[in-house]
């Protein structure tokens, strides 16, 4: 177990003055250095490597490094950089958001829809992502997910870099834009949850190494591993456990999602993922509201979310993903080799995971997951598009440039039906076509080169195949959002379908959570699923060929994701949803 959590950094103390809290062991001299000419401050170490000392308030704006053994460099608790995370520091006030009554969302009620702040709007800001809110009211989602929002190096960057985890990237907006984007969002009924990297440092501009070993030899696909449980790993566990209280507490957000937790590798006695998940809880009791830990594990194990393992609320799940697109298009690539039967897409909706430890992952060629009848369906957060699983094809393609806007509304379907959490990526919902692939402003130009050469060698599966340059920041602007395609007719039609579709959602009548609420039945001769839950049934038919349906008497067709057809018949690679009278 970590220390009882202090604060990192410069923080206020209780009668107002500035204090400074840093962990570097083994360092023989610490001092605060400041741009203004003031005289430095001079840190006390203890015993266990904090070194700290409080001053005078230093107003906000004050720029300042921190000077180990005669070298200064950002401090890695840093709340703002405002000349990027290679220049000094700088003061910041951060008022939590306020939202009194507020108690937040509960796992079983969530429909999640995760967005990037710089793509999202036009103006790639946080005051333009609040002012779209209504928007996501009005379309029925209840909790909204912002990729990481931790300063990295440049303009642009999925997030996943981030060498500042307690920064907030100066280009998404303030402090105080952040806290009115949360607000706003309570007051509309929406929970924020924030995607934070614990897992590694990105590739430029990490000098948390100049303090302490908070990194080592231990590889993620990204680089080095965090130092979770080697020499001096309780200083490192306190700091990210630290960030986590930060961006709940202090800030205002109602959880997390662990990046690639799978890749936290950590063999302590107490893992560092249940400490997170155990705190989590703790505050929210603390301030009587629902605080969520969602993990993106990837390896399909029932422990994620046990009781007596890791505790996360839910874990994400790629089954249903990778099933119904290997189904759908016949790709066999990379991720997709485990999948591409029919009876996969069945098994994902019936049972959560198809890779349960019983067969080869041909991707990881080993034997990935284990038994899903140890967790509960409110434990599987399933998507048909995400951030990884668009921007990780070659071409960056959503689900409505590669299948078309039925097809991508019949995976949507599915994904509603299903027992399990859904999740949107932002524009789905009305069958936003524009690419989005990855991109970054590194200044590093050997990381630029780096970057550009790993994603060649990622697809390096189709001939001739060069991906737009993850540099060029005409990648990045390709990705924003088209919002006057919500308003076409075909943007329209898609729109009205997904706010059916979760309105059924949240009303517990479609995919209830129920464990066992929803039946599942394939026909691998016709190629028609059937989900029937005690309140609606669905059919999807993933065959081309037109199939005869039909629903209980007096039942009300409520949705089909074809604009016409015959009565009782169902065309090919269409689904169609019947209500119970009531």
């Amino acid at each position: 177990m970590f220390p009882p959590l202090g604060r990192l950094g410069h923080h206020r103390l209780a009668d107002g003055r500035s204090a400074f809290r840093v962990f570097a062991p083994e360092k023989l001299a610490l001092r605060i250095v400041f741009d203004d000419g003031r005289a430095p401050l001079v840190l006390d170490g203890d015993a266990l490597g904090y070194w700290s000392a409080a001053t005078e308030a230093l107003p906000a704006g004050t720029r300042y490094r921190v000077e180990v053994d005669g070298a200064a460099w950002p401090d890695p608790a840093s709340r703002r950089q405002p000349e990027g995370v290679h220049g000094p520091s700088e003061v910041v006030d951060i008022v939590p958001a306020a939202s009194p009554g507020w108690r937040g969302v509960e796992i079983d009620d969530a429909v999640i829809y995760e967005l990037h702040v710089g793509t999202f709007t036009p103006e790639g800001t946080l005051a333009a992502a609040t002012q779209r809110l209504g928007h996501l009211a009005a379309l029925g989602v209840n909790v909204v997910e912002l990729m990481p929002l931790a300063a990295f190096p440049g303009e642009r960057n999925w997030g996943y870099d981030g060498v500042q985890p307690f920064a907030l990237h100066a280009a998404y907006g303030s402090w105080a834009e952040l806290r009115q984007f949360i607000e706003q969002a309570h007051a509309l009924g929406l929970a924020v949850l924030l995607d934070v990297v614990y897992n590694h440092f990105g590739p430029e501009g990490n000098y948390t190494g100049q303090f302490a070993p908070y990194t080592r030899a231990a590889a993620t696909p990204w680089g080095a591993a965090i130092n979770f449980d080697g020499e001096y790993a309780y200083g490192v566990r306190e700091y990210f456990a630290e960030n986590l209280r930060f961006w709940v507490e202090d800030v205002g957000f109602d959880g997390v999602r662990l990046d690639a937790a799978s890749e936290i590798h950590d063999n302590s006695p107490v893992p560092i993922v249940r400490e997170l998940s155990e705190l989590a809880r703790e505050i929210g009791r603390r301030q009587r509201r629902r605080v969520l830990t969602i993990a993106e594990h990837l390896r399909n194990n029932a422990r994620v979310t046990a009781a007596d393992g890791l505790g996360c609320d839910a874990q994400w799940n790629d089954d249903l993903n990778h099933a119904l697109v290997a189904w759908l298009t016949g790709e066999r690539w990379r991720h997709y080799a485990s999948f591409g039967r029919f009876e996969d897409v069945v098994t994902a909706l019936a049972r959560g995971w198809v890779l349960d430890g019983t067969r080869l992952d041909r991707f990881r060629r080993h034997f990935t997951g284990s038994d899903p009848a140890a967790t509960l369906p409110r434990e599987h957060v399933v998507h048909v598009q995400n951030h990884d699983q668009v921007g990780n094809r070659p071409g960056g393609e959503r689900l409505a440039a590669l299948l078309g806007p039925e097809r991508a509304l019949l995976a949507a379907v599915a994904m509603f039906a299903s027992p399990f959490v859904p999740m949107l990526f932002m524009g789905e919902e009305w069958g936003e076509a524009t690419p989005f692939l990855f991109f970054e402003d590194f200044g590093d130009r050997r990381v630029v080169r780096g970057v550009r050469a790993g994603r060649r060698a990622e697809n390096g599966f189709v001939p001739g195949f060069d991906p737009p340059n993850p540099h060029a920041r005409s990648t990045f602007l390709a990705a924003k959002l088209r919002w006057p395609r919500a308003a076409t007719p075909e943007g329209r039609f898609v729109l009205e379908r997904y706010r059916r579709l979760i309105a059924l959602k949240r009303a517990g009548e479609l995919g209830p959570r129920e464990r066992g609420a929803v039946q599942v039945d394939g026909d691998a001769a016709t190629k028609l699923v059937r989900l029937a839950a005690p309140r609606t049934l669905t059919w999807l038919n993933l065959g081309p060929a037109e199939q005869a349906v039909a629903a209980p008497e007096g039942w009300t067709e409520v949705l089909c994701t074809v604009a016409q057809r015959t009565p009782g018949r169902l065309p090919g690679f269409a689904a169609v949803v019947w209500r119970a009278p009531g």
